[in-house]
């Protein structure tokens, strides 16, 4: 996803860290910024997703979703 407007930031990364991005971003053939975006987004989607569970989990259990198996036979359930 590019975006038509992009800021700069100033990021400090342990030098190994560095290295490993910058490694990666070669072997890729991609810029060390495309790798340092795409992994705040992975970072975000996770924390969003992370709310979302903390969100709907009293919800689940008072419909006595405990597990992902109870989850699965849910939806399975629903499926047929």
């Amino acid at each position: 996803m590019k975006s038509s407007i992009a800021k700069k930031a100033s990021i400090t990364l342990p030098e190994a860290l560095e290295e490993e991005l910058r490694a990666q971003a070669e072997a890729e053939r991609r810029t060390l910024s495309g790798i340092v975006q795409e992994a705040a987004r992975f970072y975000l989607n996770i924390k969003k997703w992370e709310a979302l569970q903390q969100e709907l989990m009293p919800k689940g259990r008072k419909m006595g979703i405990r597990t992902e198996a109870d989850a699965d036979r849910l939806v399975h359930g629903l499926r047929k």
